[in-house]
C-alpha cells in the first residue's frame, strides 16, 4: 500500500475506509498524515451531505443515527491522524465506522 500519494475519495463504503486504514498503517510521515487528513476530509464530507439529507427526508432515526455515529467517528479519526499522528486509534476508528455499515 502506497502512503506516498493522496487518493481519491468517492464514497465512505467499506472498501473505502478499509483502503484508507491500509494506507493509514504504512503512514510515518508528515506529508502522509496530511494526505491521511485530507482522504478523511472527503469522507466526512460525503457524510455529512448524507446527514443533512436524511435528516430532510425524514429517514428513520436509526438510519440518521447510524450515519451521524459514522461521522463522528471519521472526524476523530481525522483529528487523531491530524493532531497526534495516532494511526492506531485513527485506523481503530475507522475499523468502528465499517462495522456501521454491515
Amino acid at each position: 500500500m502506497d502512503a506516498e500519494n493522496l487518493t481519491s475519495i468517492d464514497d465512505y463504503s467499506a472498501a473505502t475506509l478499509s483502503s484508507i486504514c491500509e494506507r493509514m498503517a504504512v503512514s510515518h510521515e508528515v506529508e502522509h498524515m496530511i494526505y491521511r487528513e485530507s482522504e478523511l476530509d472527503e469522507v466526512w464530507r460525503l457524510l455529512d451531505a448524507d446527514v443533512a439529507n436524511a435528516a430532510r427526508d425524514g429517514r428513520n432515526a436509526q438510519q440518521l443515527e447510524r450515519l451521524e455515529a459514522m461521522r463522528s467517528l471519521v472526524i476523530e479519526a481525522h483529528d487523531l491522524v491530524g493532531n497526534d499522528g495516532d494511526t492506531v486509534a485513527a485506523r481503530e476508528r475507522l475499523g468502528r465506522a465499517i462495522a456501521l455499515l454491515d
